[in-house]
């Protein structure tokens, strides 16, 4: 009994969790709007100042990475990661915007380990706000989330009580022998006492 109310619990809590996948990934997109639009911002500056010397993005980098001031070459390498940086946050948001809702928080899973998508993905759960409303979307993701709550609470407790039920098994094995053995004996002495019947 205790058993299924604690799979019951954490399914129901993988439910809850799960129907969230999708208001979490609507305002994580959000955020990278945010990020795409402020490197947007930088690079247009940048290539503004590149053309005041007559110079292409690339160039005008690398004339900085030549500077013999370690802090402009410092500053050169940052501004350097900005195209970078708007390129990949812009396929990201592509991505989620264009593909199926379903995989967009699978998207964002796989983003994570990554260094240039962790940041957005913490910010955006630092200030999460959890949605109440319902959606197919999230009611596919509370369903996932209560069989893989479920599933993956029984196969804890099957691998946690394994060792119990081993002791408990060696324990009442003994306790059965008699009962076998008996079982065992008194179909002999039936058959002795039914030898003697028909002798008398």
């Amino acid at each position: 009994m205790l058993k299924r109310i604690l799979l019951l619990c954490v399914a129901l809590g993988g439910a809850a969790g799960g129907s969230q996948a999708p208001e979490f990934t609507q305002q994580y997109l959000q955020r990278l709007g945010g990020w795409v639009d402020s490197y947007q911002d930088r690079v247009t500056r940048l290539d503004a100042r590149a053309k005041q010397f007559n110079m292409t993005r690339e160039d005008y980098i690398a004339a900085l990475k030549a500077s013999t001031d370690p802090k402009v070459r410092s500053e050169a390498a940052n501004i350097a990661s900005w195209p970078v940086y708007l390129k990949r946050y812009t396929e990201m948001q592509q991505i989620l915007q264009n593909g199926p809702v379903w995989m967009q928080p699978v998207r964002l899973a796989q983003g994570y380990s990554d260094p240039a998508f962790k940041p957005i993905v913490m910010a955006t759960w630092k200030e999460y706000k959890f949605g109440t409303q319902f959606t197919t979307s999230g009611a596919m993701f509370a369903g996932a989330g209560f069989v893989l709550g479920w599933l993956a609470t029984g196969v804890g407790l099957g691998i946690a009580m394994a060792p119990i039920n081993i002791v408990r098994r060696r324990r009442e094995k003994p306790k059965n022998l008699p009962n076998l053995v008996s079982h065992k004996i008194e179909p002999i002495l039936a058959s002795a006492e039914a030898e003697e019947t028909d002798k008398a």
